[in-house]
């Protein structure tokens, strides 16, 4: 008998939740909201779990992150995104993201987290910036 979390065969469930904590850490200290999408077979499934990071501490609902865990292990054979926005307290913010695959995260540059925010979806026209916001590289994630 296969041991699971959650459902999650715990392969698949340590690999997440290594990832989960090596996305945690990337992105420092400060009020965040990560979101992350995996394209499903039918549809793109998607989680949105607000967090804050102090020093060695993470504060996030535990299950949010719980079903944040079970959704980056169904990158498993399939594609997905996730996107760290962290907010400042001057009405600014900094928009992060990764290219997620078989539970491991490539960073995106500047470019391309610009590019993916200011297209529009269904167009393909670009849109403007969003005030405020600050498209950045992002750091490489160790698991």
């Amino acid at each position: 008998m296969t041991q699971t979390l959650h459902g999650i065969p715990m392969p698949e469930a340590e690999r997440a939740a290594d990832l989960l904590m090596s996305l945690f850490d990337a992105v420092g200290d400060g009020c965040h909201t990560l979101t992350v999408s995996v394209a499903g077979d039918a549809r793109s499934l998607a989680s949105i779990v607000p967090f804050h990071n102090q020093g060695d501490a993470t504060t996030v609902d535990e299950e949010a992150a719980l079903h944040l865990m079970a959704l980056l292990a169904l990158t498993s054979g399939r594609v997905g995104g996730a996107v760290v926005r962290t907010l400042y307290g001057d009405d600014k913010s900094r928009v992060l993201g990764w290219r997620l695959s078989d539970c491991t995260a490539v960073p995106l540059g500047r470019a391309e987290i610009f590019s993916a925010y200011c297209t529009d979806a269904d167009s393909g026209e670009p849109i403007a910036p969003e005030p405020g916001v600050e498209y950045a590289d992002a750091p490489p994630v160790c698991i």
